[in-house]
């Protein structure tokens, strides 16, 4: 399998949950039997996809650090404490609008990592569409719950 058709893989697995917990949300479903809260799970499960996108940035940091046009290691752990500190101290409907707003500006930071030729056009357009799935759900997710 090569490069583009793993990370498109991982990209739309990636946000499939936020899409399924959107749409069980949609139809009334509001807990999965011993999985708990559809809300819930859904916040659990974006604090860790956003830590795993910022650690995808810690290692474009670590890796070509010169070439970087900011400092990867203090933006995104900025974006995700954010998310932390809401997942943990404030309600879910809280977590997940923070959640928003990181994978927004965690997919601002792919853009000028796209301008600097740090990644490619094709993985931008995917992460652009994966986040953009996720940006939908989220809300969803949110108004529904």
């Amino acid at each position: 399998m090569n490069d583009s058709k793993l990370y498109s893989l991982l990209a739309f697995a990636g946000a499939s949950p936020f899409l399924a917990g959107a749409l069980l949300q949609l139809a009334g479903i509001e807990a999965l039997g011993p999985f708990g809260a559809v809300d819930e799970l859904a916040a659990s499960y974006g604090l860790a996809i956003v830590c795993f996108l910022a650690g995808t940035h810690w290692a474009t940091f670590l890796y070509r650090q010169s070439e970087t046009p900011f400092n990867l290691l203090i933006w995104s752990n900025v974006v995700f404490l954010v998310v932390w500190f809401g997942f943990v101290l404030a309600g879910t409907a809280w977590a997940l609008s923070a959640q928003l707003v990181a994978l927004l500006a965690l997919l601002f930071v792919d853009s000028r990592l796209l301008r600097a030729g740090l990644i490619t056009r094709d993985y931008f357009r995917v992460r652009s569409v994966a986040t953009s799935l996720a940006a939908i759900s989220i809300p969803a997710i949110v108004l529904t719950g």
